[in-house]
């Protein structure tokens, strides 16, 4: 009895073991579509302190919305032409990344949920927001 038991335990740890090792095998790309769909916080938060692959890819920038009213057309998903618009659709914990070049007109928006806003460019002058 006492021998089926340990099989039965050695089997579980096995499989569990086994298991968490498959999701390790897909690949960035992959496991970075599969964090986009977590809150970033908690989930988000809580999934980067697994290991450091997964810290990088849940903190990822490719997992940030994005403001670029230089673009066409907006059918990428998390890409926005103004700061109203990303701000409605940003979750609590959201980066909002702000396209460097030119001025972005900020008016009448209330944020009520931790966001964190970053303006691109490598110098601060690139990112301009005018609020009013």
């Amino acid at each position: 009895m006492e021998v089926e038991e340990q099989a039965k335990r050695k089997s579980r740890k096995i499989s569990s073991s086994s298991s968490s090792a498959l999701i390790n095998n897909l690949d960035d790309g992959c496991l970075m579509h599969i964090f986009s769909f977590l809150s970033p916080i908690p989930d988000r938060y809580n999934t980067a302190l697994v290991c450091h692959r997964w810290c990088y890819l849940a903190c990822h920038p490719r997992l940030w919305l994005r403001v670029d009213r230089s673009m066409k057309e907006f059918s990428e998903r998390g890409v926005f032409p103004n700061i109203e618009e990303a701000v409605s659709a940003a979750r609590t914990g959201d980066t909002i990344l702000i396209a460097a070049g030119g001025s972005h007109l900020a008016s009448n928006i209330q944020i009520k949920r931790p966001l964190c806003l970053i303006g691109g460019g490598e110098l601060p002058d690139e990112t301009t927001i005018v609020c009013l």
